[in-house]
């Protein structure tokens, strides 16, 4: 398995060309950057190098054109490092340069700030999963997301894929090599230099369908996918196994983001009271923080569907953890968000509840199941949603990659059980 710097020297020649601003005399890294969990006065700038072993990030607000915040970081033996980046102001647009230690810049990002918990205006996100760095995956999807200027992407997993090809991820390396190779790819770069990311693992990022039995079985190969993870996408506060978070996104929305791989039960268990999807202490996490939450909608994201799915990997075989679920939920203006499926779907569950099945963003396309009376909408092809939020509704829109909008609705409370 290639160490960072053997890697730099198998890819930096054909992918030289993406860094920018490097000088005649400078071998341009082969390194990515990224900005994470963007709040209303901080932004965590993430930095990945194989050559590098450090780098400075200079943030500018757009709207003052001025230079307001400069950090180093320091890029340990994985070649990552993070930078929290705070005393910025709500709801404002940044560009942050990141350049090495020779002075050639890794990449132009371009983030927002949360507007204020008592901002009342509008507010864009876009969400959608599953992103593979095999260049067949690449699409104009990508950028007709950016194009919709939304003010953070939410991903829902599957990025990377480190279980699939003739060198399946198990160690380390291994895992740091696929994180980098996304990191390299034209579609990753784009996304990542263009927007602000909040993100969740699924199963590809350890192995297919993992549930906790896999985790407890598997104890070295899941501790690696799982440091590589930490490696590359920080979490602000992340404390252990815990990744699982919320965060606030203006008067009208919060946004909730389940982790349900790491503590639930295995898939094939008897559905019974005692097997769970999200773990005791999530679960009362979630409804306590729902019942506390003062936002008009709350977006409950879970990576893999609440039914209609394909095998048992998803809430359909957890029926009793679901049943709990909806109850937490019930009334308080709650849009469920899943992936994991790849293809699109708009389903009103029995009880009224209504989700939003997205993704796949770069990758192939799954096959449905037969219809039924609660799903709306299926759409099978590469997509990803726009989600707006204002006082009275939620509107959704779907973009494919000739940027069609191919799906829309408006959602009020009305509409959400």
């Amino acid at each position: 398995m290639l160490n960072r710097r053997e890697l730099g020297r198998v890819v930096g020649a054909g992918l030289a060309g993406l860094a920018i601003g490097c000088g005649d005399d400078v071998e341009p890294p082969v390194a990515g950057a990224a900005v994470f969990e963007p709040s209303t006065d901080a932004l965590l700038v993430s930095v990945w190098s194989a050559t590098s072993v450090r780098a400075h990030v200079a943030v500018h607000d757009d709207e003052a054109g001025a230079l307001v915040r400069e950090a180093d970081v320091v890029l340990g033996e994985a070649g990552t490092g993070a930078v929290d980046v705070d005393g910025l102001a709500p709801s404002r647009t940044y560009t942050i340069i990141v350049t090495d230690e020779h002075g050639a810049r890794l990449g132009r990002h371009r983030a927002h700030t949360a507007p204020a918990d008592d901002d009342g205006r509008p507010v864009r996100l876009a969400v959608s999963a599953d992103v593979d760095a095999d260049p067949a995956w690449d699409s104009p999807l990508v950028d007709h997301v950016l194009a919709a200027d939304p003010e953070l992407y939410v991903s829902l997993g599957d990025f990377p894929y480190a279980d699939n090809g003739p060198d399946v991820a198990m160690t380390v390396p291994a895992y740091r090599d696929r994180h980098a190779q996304l990191r390299l790819s034209p579609h990753g770069r784009r996304l990542l230099e263009g927007v602000g990311v909040r993100a969740i693992y699924d199963d590809h990022e350890y192995r297919n369908d993992w549930d906790a039995m896999f985790a407890a079985a598997e104890t070295e190969r899941y501790a690696a996918a799982m440091q590589v993870w930490d490696e590359f996408f920080p979490v602000r506060g992340a404390a252990g196994d815990v990744r699982y978070r919320s965060w606030r996104w203006g008067r009208h929305l919060e946004c909730f983001l389940l982790d349900t791989r790491r503590f639930r039960s295995a898939n094939a268990a008897p559905d019974t009271e005692a097997k769970t999807m999200l773990g005791v202490h999530q679960e009362t996490w979630l409804a306590a923080a729902l019942a506390a939450s003062t936002a008009t909608f709350k977006l409950v994201f879970t990576s893999v569907p609440l039914d209609f799915g394909l095998g048992n990997d998803h809430w359909a075989a957890f029926s009793v953890a679901r049943s709990r679920l909806f109850a937490a939920t019930a009334g308080r203006g709650v849009l469920f968000v899943s992936a994991d499926q790849h293809w699109f779907a708009s389903h009103r569950h029995a009880g009224g509840q209504r989700e939003l099945q997205v993704g796949p963003i770069a990758r192939g396309l799954g096959t449905p199941g037969p219809p039924r009376a609660e799903v709306l909408a299926r759409h099978v092809r590469p997509n990803a949603a726009i989600l707006d939020a204002d006082e009275e509704a939620i509107t959704v829109r779907a973009l494919d990659v000739d940027g069609v909008i191919f799906h829309e609705a408006r959602l009020t409370l009305d509409d959400l059980g």
